[in-house]
């Protein structure tokens, strides 16, 4: 039995008492993500990914610091040398025993997906060290009560194997958790940095696509430049209407004056002074109307119209005193009208000419205003589009900056959470193997044979027909046995063959003598069921033996004597009768034909003293033997027949005749333990 070195360690995971960003008082809120997450940790710890790694890493570092002659803190000295053994030339010339990190890229490198693959198969078949079935089975993770905490335990029948197959397993579970935690939120962060810097380009272009069409149009702000527009144009309709009215007025004094005044005085009109000082004030007021109506506000115009101010009122002046001079040359001489009828012609046709300057202005001045809805309609609606879509896009971008910063906080958090993976009890390197139960196991195993051992040979005994010995034949046969002979002698008793033969015989014809019955013939009739079960030889024994002790015995056999098929065998009444047998004969032993041949006739099974049936010892006793042997019972009287064994063991002729030859210490000590003579002096 191998040695068993156990090892553990104990991680703390701080997933229920840690503390996290996205609360303050603890991470232990959501029990089923706790749950979640300490599920995720253990099947980490056992999935295939992270012990393919151990292995890696655990074969790459015994290869690298293994020596076949002495332990190690690595491998012992048997594991190295058997780990040589296995490893072919050619994954060892991948070993770098001064960098691990290019051991293992070289491992990775050879790996292929092959049964061949030395490598593949490592971590695939059913290596006790390095491979997944192995490893998972013998690692056995375990959360401590309801603790943060769990405990990884590890068994292995080399030290070294087990303090460092727990020792990478930690490196590399709580690596592969932090990658696994981190790849989710750093794919998002990624992604959402990705459509953060789209959107800013795209907030960025729409912008600068607005700030081009504003100064390609002019647009400082639509809005207030709109209301002005729209202002310009509510003060010109309210100018024009005072103008139409102002300009109305006068005209309608002017007609009705003008009905009053002679035709020299309304042919002033013509009067090229008149027409020249009234064209002089009608551009200027034409100029202050436009200033004072679309130009107020322009700072640089202040000055120009109050330089047109002073120009009209001289230009009023003037005109006035042109109108004084007039009035006093024609009206004075010749008293055609009166003088306060001219002073108001003239006062009327200076604001008539003022109006209608100012009417003209104004006409002139709709086009532009028409020009402005038309300018700034498309305008608007390009501007409102262009505002849309940059509101829209700013949102989405404030929408990704709101996702990316929760992502961030996210995987901050998950740092947190993964450092608090520390180890706590870090593996210890075992020094004592494990006590083990290896006495209770060897009892276990001794009782077990003997008990397996029994049941087999009970097994045997109850089933197997096999006549075997005495007690087994009688059994199967329901027949007195009286003797044995042995079978093919080979060894050591091959030169005792003749004696072993001779003293069963001796035995078994003293046995026969004493079952003769006084009243009947000295016939003895040799039976068997089958050919080859060795009549001849037992016959031929018997009839030598008495002889030799003076009785006068005759031996006949079918095969010789008489024919088992002729109608005298069939028809015949005494053995006599079968061939010329002297009537001195003191023993008769007639050999008769197999029974599955030939059947004997009942006469002649009657008239025998004893029916002694052959049968070999190594045979099977077949129901049709059975069956054949109690017709012979049923045919003559059952107390003469009687069954010898033929082929037996030396054991069985033993029981019979007692010890046979060689007699030598060797063999009187077997049999006289074979006999329980245990105390026995000779």
């Amino acid at each position: 039995m191998g040695r068993t070195y156990n090892t553990n360690t104990t991680v703390y995971t701080g997933l229920i008492s840690g503390y996290t960003i996205e609360t303050t008082s603890g991470a232990g809120i959501n029990l089923t993500q706790q749950s979640t997450t300490l599920d995720n940790i253990l099947n980490i710890i056992t999935s295939k990914s992270t012990l393919k790694r151990v292995s890696l890493r655990l074969y790459a570092q015994n290869m690298m610091h293994g020596d076949p002659d002495h332990d190690n803190n690595y491998i012992q000295a048997s594991s190295y040398k058997a780990l040589l053994h296995i490893t072919p030339k050619e994954v060892l010339k991948l070993i770098d025993k001064k960098d691990e990190k290019k051991t293992i890229a070289n491992l990775l490198a050879y790996e292929k997906p092959n049964s061949k693959n030395f490598v593949f198969g490592l971590f695939n078949w059913n290596h006790p060290d390095y491979s997944y079935g192995s490893l998972f089975n013998k690692i056995k993770v375990n959360r401590i009560g309801s603790s943060d905490m769990i405990e990884i335990r590890f068994a292995a029948g080399d030290p070294g194997i087990a303090y460092n197959t727990l020792k990478i397993l930690n490196e590399e579970f709580i690596e592969q958790y932090q990658e696994l935690r981190f790849g989710e939120t750093n794919n998002v962060i990624k992604f959402f940095e990705e459509e953060l810097a789209k959107l800013k380009r795209k907030l960025e272009l729409s912008e600068d696509s607005l700030t081009e069409y504003n100064l390609k149009n002019r647009i400082i702000n639509y809005g207030e430049q709109t209301k002005q527009v729209a202002a310009q144009t509510s003060l010109y309709e309210q100018k024009c209407e005072e103008f139409l009215l102002e300009y109305n007025g006068a005209k309608t004094l002017i007609r009705e004056l003008e009905k009053r005044m002679d035709s020299h005085t309304r042919s002033l009109r013509n009067n090229a002074d008149f027409i020249s000082k009234m064209q002089k004030i009608t551009t200027l007021t034409s100029k202050i109307t436009d200033i004072e109506t679309f130009n107020k506000d322009n700072s640089s115009t202040e000055q120009d119209l109050k330089s047109y101010k002073n120009q009209l009122k001289k230009a009023e002046e003037d005109f006035n005193n042109f109108a004084e001079k007039y009035s006093n040359q024609r009206y004075t001489k010749e008293k055609i009208a009166s003088e306060e009828i001219l002073e108001q012609w003239f006062v009327q046709m200076l604001e008539m000419e003022k109006a209608d300057a100012k009417l003209k202005l104004m006409e002139s001045r709709k086009g532009l205003l028409d020009d402005k809805y038309v300018f700034f309609s498309p305008i608007g609606n390009t501007i409102k589009r262009k505002d849309r879509e940059i509101n829209f896009t700013e949102q989405n971008y404030m929408s990704m900056l709101n996702s990316l910063n929760v992502a961030r906080l996210r995987q901050k958090n998950l740092q947190m959470t993964s450092a608090t993976l520390r180890i706590i009890n870090p593996p210890v390197y075992p020094v004592a193997a494990e006590a083990t139960n290896r006495k209770s196991i060897v009892m276990a195993v001794f009782f077990g044979s003997i008990i397996a051992i029994l049941g087999f040979f009970l097994i045997i005994e109850l089933l197997d027909r096999t006549l075997r010995d005495k007690m087994r034949a009688e059994r199967l046969t329901s027949t007195k046995i009286i003797g044995a002979f042995p079978g093919n002698e080979i060894g050591r008793f091959r030169n005792f063959s003749k004696t072993r033969n001779q003293i069963s015989a001796r035995f078994l014809g003293n046995t026969i003598l004493a079952y003769l019955p006084e009243n009947k013939k000295k016939i003895i009739n040799l039976l068997s069921t089958e050919s080859g079960d060795g009549k001849s030889f037992i016959g031929k024994q018997l009839e030598e033996h008495w002889n030799s002790i003076g009785l006068n015995t005759k031996y006949i056999s079918w095969n010789e004597d008489f024919s088992k098929d002729s109608r005298d065998f069939l028809l015949a009444k005494s053995a006599y009768n079968l061939c010329n047998v002297a009537e001195d004969v003191d023993i008769l032993i007639v050999e008769y034909p197999p029974l599955k041949e030939c059947a004997t006739p009942k006469t002649l099974i009657n008239e025998a003293g004893l029916n002694l049936f052959i049968a070999k010892a190594n045979k099977t006793w077949k129901l049709t033997d059975q069956i054949l042997l109690n017709q012979v019972k049923q045919t003559g009287s059952e107390s003469s027949v009687l069954l010898c064994l033929n082929k037996a063991e030396n054991c069985v002729v033993e029981s019979f005749t007692g010890q046979l030859p060689p007699y030598n210490k060797l063999n009187n000590f077997l049999y006289r333990y074979s006999q329980f003579g245990l105390t026995a002096s000779e």
